[in-house]
């Protein structure tokens, strides 16, 4: 039997492991290939990322350094256009470039401080490829318990002093020249020239300067959108009616109060107000800012007789009387059913004398003090009656009596003044003191009145017993309750005398100087922990901003001689100033008026209270910061001078919260987080625009 040949198997095996081999290639090819593109794509992302973190660290970086940087608060800031990705060796990376915009995004209703952000977009040939965004925190300049852009060669902070929280000084810095204890510096003290003298820093940095210049804002300057810094508040306040329109000579008073509008026996945070004070035209402030002097003061001052005396308790609630009430018989029974202070019938009638004698017994009393112009406690000389009949008279051309005082007048209707006793008109009354009526020996000269609020009120008709309802279309509601559209920013367009109790988120802009005629707190105490950041108040000045020499601030001599306790008074009702804020002064310094004057009580006062310091006018107690565009010391080398500051920070202060609008502090940011962005939303202008837009509040500032 024959063999069959197997012809062809051979090339079969050839062609199996041929395309074996050519599969090994392929897949080394293809695999080599993969591989490639896949280092190329970690190459490109690499590059990408690597781009897009350089521009926000480029950003970051000048925004630290760059206070000039000006960025967009209601579009955007383009920082960096179509800039070149250059490597660590000096080469650019082919293909790729950055654009870095900027604006400030977040809150936009002026509570808070709101975010810097950064947004860095890389492109190549194809368009945007990456998007990255960076959130900076901002910084308002409510943060510095101590800023001034020129500190004069020449002046200097004083030994013993303190200041609680940050200080900056846009040249020098002088800490104490002479005396002990030096300064105390609670935290980083910054200069952008030097920093000499001796203080007790809080760290190293505080000894060194040569820190950045943080641009001071000036009232004409643009701000935020508007023509002027001044304009945008103006506009601010006008969208929640709380604008005094007033011409630039008007002078007036703007008095911050809390009223209990529910009658629930406490102070809600929706209960905040101010009202406002407008002089006649032909009157001077004597009246209105309590200004009287004298060695001692004349007894015939009207001032003096009208607006000092005291408060007594009857019935359970204080009644103030004037020094010339005094006289008056029915007020001479009254005052002797107080049960504090107590007054007996032998010193109700020593005090009906009103000679100097009589009047130092009156001003001696633990309750008294003054009251400016236009106070409801000021009823008895402000508010008056006919000499016919008991009824209220604004003009009548007819001599009048104070206020209960007319013969026709019953006992239910003499009363001294309370704060409810609410007097829209204010007279000025020389009593006549031949006789004990309390009748005025002329007709009582008009001398301004309480304004009417304007805007859009939902305030409910006020409780007898909290207020008079009269009193109701005087107020001027701060929170959204009872004015929706409010903004809480105040503004007054002339020189203001300021004062008061200040509730919620308030910031008052006056253009011109303000002059803190007494003190000015808020309701809660700031350095209550329960009650952190209920309040924050903001006063910004156009000029300056003056702690007023007036009878409420400094001691004024009512009898001599001066070395005996008691001559020599304060009648605010404390000892020393009171300022609970931040006050920032665009055009001048936060100081104390007449620095040099150093009539003192005897003892003197000092501050801090039984330190060795002494002052005339005790301590300028501020709770928050001063801001101003030049340094005046509150007091000067003459003994006794002045008033001493004694700084405290407000713990709101170290949070991102600032009084409503306070401008912000183009200086240090701190990243707060960094995320990336879909690359689609930030492709075009429009939408770049679009994309800011949603990053702020849905309440936009006007």
């Amino acid at each position: 039997m024959s063999t069959r040949l197997r012809r062809g198997s051979a090339l079969i095996l050839v062609l199996i492991m041929t395309l074996s081999l050519a599969a090994l290639a392929s897949s080394a090819i293809y695999m080599t290939g993969s591989s490639g593109l896949l280092a190329r794509y970690h190459d490109k992302d690499r590059d990408l990322e690597f781009a897009v973190e350089t521009a926000l660290e480029l950003g970051r970086a000048r925004l630290q350094r760059d206070t000039s940087v000006w960025l967009s608060p209601t579009g955007y800031t383009q920082l960096l256009t179509n800039q070149p990705v250059y490597s660590a060796s000096g080469g650019t990376l082919p293909g790729l470039s950055v654009n870095l915009y900027g604006a400030y995004t977040g809150d936009t209703a002026g509570t808070y401080v709101p975010y810097i952000t950064l947004l860095a977009t890389v492109s190549d040939a194809m368009g945007v490829r990456l998007a990255r965004r960076m959130d900076l925190q901002a910084q308002s300049f409510s943060r510095y318990s101590l800023f001034v852009n020129d500190f004069p060669s020449g002046a200097s902070i004083g030994a013993g002093e303190n200041v609680g929280g940050r200080a900056h000084a846009n040249n020098r810095f002088i800490g104490s020249l002479s005396g002990s204890p030096a300064p105390a510096f609670s935290d980083t003290v910054s200069a952008a020239g030097t920093i000499s003298g001796s203080g007790q820093w809080s760290d190293t940095v505080s000894a060194t300067g040569g820190a950045i210049i943080v641009p001071y804002p000036a009232a004409s300057a643009a701000y935020w959108g508007a023509s002027s810094l001044a304009t945008y508040f103006y506009n601010v306040a006008v969208a929640g009616g709380l604008y005094e329109a007033v011409s630039s000579g008007s002078r007036g008073r703007v008095e911050f109060l809390t009223i209990d509008v529910n009658a629930n026996g406490m102070i809600d945070s929706t209960e905040g107000f101010f009202r406002y004070f407008r002089l006649n035209s032909a009157t001077d402030t004597l009246q209105l800012a309590l200004y009287f002097s004298g060695s001692p003061v004349a007894l015939s001052n009207n001032v003096l007789l009208n607006q000092c005396g005291a408060h007594y308790t009857i019935g359970g609630r204080q009644e103030f009387f004037p020094i010339v009430m005094h006289k008056v018989n029915w007020v001479r029974t009254r005052i002797q059913s107080s049960t504090y202070p107590t007054v007996s019938a032998a010193q109700a009638t020593a005090m009906a004398v009103l000679d100097r004698a009589a009047i130092m017994t009156i001003l001696q009393q633990p309750t008294a003090r003054c009251h400016p112009q236009g106070s409801p406690f000021l009823v008895n000389t402000e508010r008056h009656t006919r000499g016919t009949a008991c009824t209220q008279e604004w003009f009548t051309g007819v001599t009048m009596y104070t206020w209960g005082s007319s013969p026709a007048c019953a006992a239910a209707q003499q009363y001294g003044g309370q704060d409810t006793t609410f007097t829209r008109y204010s007279f000025l009354c020389t009593v006549d003191q031949t006789v004990t009526t309390g009748r005025c020996t002329a007709e009582p000269s008009y001398e301004g009145f309480w304004d009417t609020y304007s805007g859009t009120s939902n305030l409910p008709t006020l409780p007898a017993a909290v207020r008079q309802d009269v009193e109701r279309i005087h107020l001027y509601p701060l929170h959204q309750t009872y004015n929706p559209a409010s903004r809480r920013v105040v503004y007054v367009n002339s020189s203001m005398f300021v004062h008061g109790t200040v509730l919620g988120y308030v910031t008052l802009y006056v253009n011109g100087v303000a002059k803190l005629m007494d003190d000015l707190n808020y309701y809660h105490d700031p350095a209550d922990t329960t009650n952190q950041c209920r309040s924050f108040f903001g006063l910004i000045a156009r000029d300056s901003i003056a702690i007023s020499d007036n009878a409420l601030n400094r001691p004024r001599i009512f009898n001599t001689p001066t070395t005996t306790a008691g001559n020599v008074m304060t009648m605010g009702g404390n000892r020393e100033f009171h300022f609970d804020g931040i006050a920032m002064a665009l055009g001048g310094p936060v100081f104390a008026a007449n620095p040099g004057g150093a009539t003192a009580t005897t003892p003197a006062y000092t501050c801090p209270l039984g330190s060795t310091f002494t002052a005339s006018g005790g301590c300028m107690h501020i709770v928050g910061g001063t801001i101003g565009r030049t340094y005046v010391a509150p007091y000067t080398s003459t003994a006794n001078s002045g008033m001493r500051p004694l700084r405290e920070l407000d713990p709101c202060q170290n949070t991102n919260r600032r009084p409503p609008y306070l401008p912000l502090a183009r200086t240090r940011v701190r990243p707060v987080k960094s995320f990336e962005v879909d690359a689609r939303q930030v492709k075009s202008a429009a939408l770049l625009s679009s994309y800011f837009s949603r990053l702020r509040g849905s309440r936009a500032a006007p």
